[in-house]
């Protein structure tokens, strides 16, 4: 396996790069619970688990640890992806080879020796490979034993959505569910929680609902309103623009 290998120089540097082509390429990120990540214990590990449903989720979930100033993030990412972003590692990504059971294991010892560590928060996609949007989340038995061997944690399920509103690029929509201590941990309880809390974004993505979602940056301008800001800046009617569709 690839151990992580975090560095403060790399990850301040791919921090501003990928807040920058974040940015670009999605009218808002945003966040449902933020606060209840804050608040997360600093004398016990997290445990973070989300669906995963394209290239753009390990981005994302690095961008949403930086919240936890208290914790030092890291991410369980397939080996045979690590190999090809290799720069991960300096962000706190390790790999797990899912073709074979024993070295599986081995990104799963390496997990519970992060975990022996109060500051540490692990994302996990339970998934173990990209799905369909709305495809039923299922869970790695691989998931539920570190789970359940890590009584101390705290387990956060999380769930991402990505939809197009009335904006010229899409939004990311993050719910963060309600933690609860591994010791709490039962058979099937992690697919349900994460099932549950994508339930809850898809709903309001469907509605076009972000109350109380918070936007992990300020949202730029859709094309069409940096033109109408033109227009209106140049014949004297700025006070009238309103920035949202």
């Amino acid at each position: 396996m690839i151990a992580a290998n975090k560095n403060d120089i790399f990850d301040a540097i791919l921090y501003a790069y990928f807040k920058r082509v974040t940015r670009r390429a999605f009218h808002t990120i945003a966040a449902r619970g933020l606060d209840t990540l804050r608040r997360l214990p600093a004398d016990r590990p997290v445990i973070i688990f989300c669906n995963h449903t394209n290239w753009w989720d390990g981005v994302i979930m690095y961008l949403l640890t930086r919240e936890m100033r208290h914790k030092a993030g890291y991410l369980m990412m397939e080996e045979k992806q690590m190999k090809h972003y290799r720069f991960f590692a300096w962000l706190g990504a390790f790999s797990v080879d899912l073709s074979s059971p024993i070295r599986s294991a081995a990104a799963l010892r390496y997990a519970q020796r992060l975990l022996q560590i109060n500051e540490t928060a692990i994302v996990i996609f339970p998934q173990g490979r990209i799905c369909r949007r709305n495809e039923l989340i299922d869970v790695k038995p691989g998931t539920e034993y570190l789970a359940k061997s890590s009584p101390q944690a705290m387990l956060v399920p999380m769930a991402m959505h990505y939809e197009f509103f009335r904006e010229d690029r899409p939004n990311a929509l993050i719910e963060i569910g309600e933690p609860f201590p591994g010791i709490e941990c039962y058979e099937g309880r992690i697919a349900h929680e994460v099932n549950e809390t994508y339930a809850k974004v898809h709903q309001s993505a469907r509605e076009q609902d972000l109350t109380d979602f918070q936007p992990l940056f300020p949202p730029r301008l859709p094309l069409n309103k940096r033109w109408e800001w033109v227009k209106m800046l140049f014949s004297g009617r700025l006070r009238e623009f309103t920035p949202t569709n």
